[in-house]
């Protein structure tokens, strides 16, 4: 399954289309402008809320929870090391993933050990923030693509994220 992430120029908040292989909207993120917590919300075409993404505090390096409805929970990390790199790590129920990219944030794998779960890669050139991403594990694509926004957040916490404490 292939996505495209677009990050929305004209919103005030950290927002997101996600279109799927064949150009088709499959989802939208909304962030909220006036929030305390600095959360974003996945919803599918019909409105309904199939991801909750939200900061975590109190910890030394940046991390955010995925929050599913059912409950499940994904907890996405940035690894002190090695600093010169991209790398993070996501703890989820069925074990950890491993998400390590080049120094200038342009390519990413997500894998659970050996298997590769999901292959990201940064537009070089876009008005946007604009991310292709090939899912090999369809059953948690939406996890997948929550993962790719944290990325986005936290690599730009600091500027205009919603992430950063400004």
């Amino acid at each position: 399954m292939k996505y495209r992430i677009e990050q929305k120029i004209l919103s005030l908040t950290d927002s997101f289309d996600i279109d799927d292989e064949d150009g088709r909207l499959a989802y939208t993120v909304k962030g909220k402008f006036f929030s305390i917590s600095s959360s974003q919300t996945m919803y599918d075409l019909a409105e309904r809320e199939v991801l909750k993404i939200k900061r975590k505090y109190l910890t030394i390096l940046p991390a955010c929870r995925l929050v599913a409805p059912s409950g499940d929970e994904w907890l996405v990390r940035k690894k002190f090391w090695p600093f010169w790199r991209a790398a993070f790590s996501v703890q989820t129920p069925q074990g950890r993933l491993e998400v390590d990219g080049n120094l200038w944030q342009r390519e990413y794998r997500i894998t659970q050990g050996e298997q590769l779960l999901a292959r990201v890669s940064k537009a070089w050139f876009s008005w946007s923030d604009s991310y292709g991403v090939e899912i090999y594990r369809p059953d948690a694509a939406i996890q997948l693509l929550g993962t790719v926004i944290v990325i986005d957040r936290i690599q730009h916490a600091g500027t205009n994220s919603v992430l950063s404490d400004d």
